[in-house]
């Protein structure tokens, strides 16, 4: 509980540094959870189909240990309450929530059967910010992420925006995003589509500056509600509009994880499908809502040739009529040269 007694800040910053864990996945990786997940995101990577030595896709990391629709952890989990930090804000009547940044370390990629686990640390609570979205603290968590025999399979930086809702109508805000939509998504719908070629890259004809094809992904109900389900992310925001309104949103909108794997299969598309997932980094800005579409685009800023594989590093965008909903940077180790 938190000592109310001293500045607020003060009183947030004694949840940092506090490393808690484990907490285990419900169940072992199976080859449905990763049918279910690539049904969603469109996947169809045959690295992730099922048959022998079937992997799960990198994007999942998060999902694995993620609480039931109870907001139960599995068995054998720690009793401490990973986000009492959120928990003592909502309380202070800061009580919405959103995911903001990824910064993940592939190490490598999970295999059927396998069992996951992790610990999660507060690293960083920052001074009291003013957005659009309304007032609160953006905190940072350090996950890290290994099997039931303790090997490391990712690591991760997550941040998260803990605030007051601004009270700004949820009507004029859809109303708003209607009239956008109706402005911008007939010419995004024009200028591309979605497509997917799963050769592998061709490392010799590839340079710094190349541009990735452009894929355009309509954002909808169904995408937005089966990513959560998906991804086992059931808090309400992603699948009931009056939890969006009250957290000050138009509508439902799209949870980080559905963000993440996305773009996981944007790029991996591209590099192809013996192509590894390295690290994946982005910042989420205008939120993902209904009747929209988000137009991906990518460009390689660099070629690493060590002696033992070949990496490529993209910054890539998604962006919708809002405006750019995702930004970031991820390294792939290309095919043959793992």
């Amino acid at each position: 509980m938190i000592d109310k007694s001293g500045p607020l800040q003060y009183q947030l910053n004694s949840f940092k540094d506090q490393r808690k864990g484990p907490y285990l996945s419900h169940n072992p990786v199976s080859a449905t959870q990763i049918w279910q997940w690539c049904s969603a995101m469109g996947d169809n990577n045959p690295s992730f189909a099922p048959g022998n030595n079937q992997l799960a896709p990198p994007a999942m990391m998060q999902m694995w240990t993620m609480r039931d629709i109870n907001d139960r952890y599995a068995p054998g989990s720690t009793a401490a309450p990973p986000y009492h930090v959120f928990d003592e804000m909502a309380a202070m009547g800061y009580a919405s929530n959103v995911a903001v940044s990824y910064d993940i370390d592939f190490h490598r990629y999970l295999q059927i059967g396998e069992r996951a686990k992790h610990y999660t640390s507060i690293v960083d609570i920052s001074d009291k910010k003013n957005t659009a979205l309304g007032e609160g603290f953006f905190v940072s968590e350090r996950v890290e992420y290994l099997t039931f025999d303790e090997k490391p399979f990712a690591d991760a930086l997550i941040t998260y925006f803990q605030y007051q809702a601004a009270e700004t109508k949820a009507e004029a805000k859809a109303q708003r995003h209607s009239e956008q939509i109706d402005v911008v998504i007939p010419a995004v719908k024009a200028q591309a589509s979605e497509k997917t070629d799963y050769s592998d890259i061709e490392i010799s004809a590839l340079h710094v500056g190349d541009r990735l094809p452009e894929v355009v992904i309509p954002i909808t109900h169904r995408l937005i509600v089966t990513g959560a389900l998906a991804t086992q992310d059931f808090i309400p925001v992603h699948h009931n509009a009056d939890a969006a309104h009250a957290a000050g949103m138009p509508d439902v909108f799209m949870n980080i994880l559905t963000s993440s794997g996305l773009s996981a299969r944007y790029l991996g598309d591209w590099a192809g499908v013996n192509s590894r997932l390295k690290k994946l980094q982005f910042n989420l800005k205008a939120p993902n809502l209904p009747g929209d579409s988000m137009v991906m685009k990518g460009e390689v800023i660099a070629i690493m040739k060590p002696p033992s594989a070949v990496l490529v590093t993209v910054a890539f965008t998604g962006q919708n009529s809002l405006g750019m909903h995702i930004a970031g940077n991820a390294t792939l180790v290309l095919a043959g040269t793992q």
